[in-house]
């Protein structure tokens, strides 16, 4: 298994690599977000606001998964600062913007997963 920290749809996640999937995850609001939602909730003495405000949060918000064998392609194009991995499945394409550095690593993993070359994709 693979984890890094990527870009999904131009916000943060956390992405894992299993050798049958490929899930990624989008963190919750930090305790700094729930504090200034209260402080506004208060201020606009809005009690609709402030109800869903202190509500418990879950580390994730949702997690979001693509299956190996529905993988058609995978390729890495340069974006600014990071290097962005499509990964192409049916109609949809996924892109996880990585560090140059790791870009080439993640495409190599993942290529090697669909095509059955890699260790744990033949166990």
């Amino acid at each position: 298994m693979a984890e890094l920290e990527s870009h999904v749809a131009g916000r943060n996640a956390r992405v894992r690599i299993w050798p049958d999937r490929i899930e990624w995850s989008k963190p919750g609001r930090t305790m700094a977000a729930n504090v200034l939602l209260v402080i506004l909730a208060v201020y606009t003495v809005a009690l609709s606001l402030l109800i869903p405000a202190c509500r418990p949060r879950f580390k994730e918000q949702g997690r979001q998964m693509l299956a190996m064998r529905a993988v058609q392609s995978v390729a890495a194009q340069r974006d600014g600062l990071h290097t962005a991995v499509a990964v192409v499945a049916g109609a949809s394409t996924i892109s996880f913007r990585v560090p140059h550095g790791r870009a080439e690593q993640i495409e190599a993993l993942i290529r090697d997963l669909v095509l059955g070359n890699h260790p744990a994709a033949r166990s």
